[in-house]
């Protein structure tokens, strides 16, 4: 298996962490489009509002956009790829575990 396959299934074995990393894009995306693209009416109001009320939306938006973003990056795996896995470590079945067909259970083979 390549080192780059491994460490995307090393990530989405995490996918708290990714849905975090997503939110911290976001959070820090949002509010910096709001102050570059926003109305001076609605900074102003902002600014009015005080910094512990902009600290609490912030933390709000993280945390809703990180539960949102962990639904949304849950992923299935397909049937295939169950196939491209590596096998594990194979051991022979002991011979007292094998069940032994009776012969003329097998009459049909000769």
């Amino acid at each position: 298996m390549k080192p780059g396959r491994r460490t995307l299934l090393r990530i989405e074995r995490r996918p708290w962490t990714l849905a975090a990393v997503a939110a911290a894009g976001l959070t820090l995306l949002l509010p910096s489009a709001v102050a570059l693209y926003g109305p001076p009416e609605l900074l102003d109001s902002a600014i009015r509002m005080g910094d512990a009320w902009l600290i609490a939306v912030a933390a709000g938006l993280f945390a809703v956009s990180t539960c949102v973003f962990r639904v949304l990056l849950r992923r299935r795996r397909l049937a295939e790829e169950a196939v491209d896995e590596e096998p594990g470590p194979s051991r022979p079945a002991p011979a007292h575990d094998v069940p032994h067909a009776r012969a003329d259970a097998r009459a049909h083979l000769r």
